[in-house]
């Protein structure tokens, strides 16, 4: 598979979009009074950590040397 290809780039964005929806779940069930273990919180960590580790993984894979 080729580096930097559209697949890469796809996988990329989806990782960002998962990290942007779990920091605006954090922020809504912030605002309307949640704490760090109600459901919404833990919710959105878990959106935030599946987009962060597969940003990893993905960089892994390819090498990490494209930006």
């Amino acid at each position: 598979m080729k580096r930097g290809g559209a697949y890469d780039r796809s996988i990329r964005v989806f990782s960002a979009v998962y990290v942007v929806i779990g920091v605006a779940v954090l922020v809504l069930t912030l605002i309307k009074g949640g704490g760090p273990l109600s459901i919404g919180f833990l919710i959105g960590l878990a959106f935030i950590g599946i987009g962060v580790g597969r940003y990893m993984v993905q960089r892994k894979v390819t090498g990490g040397d494209s930006g």
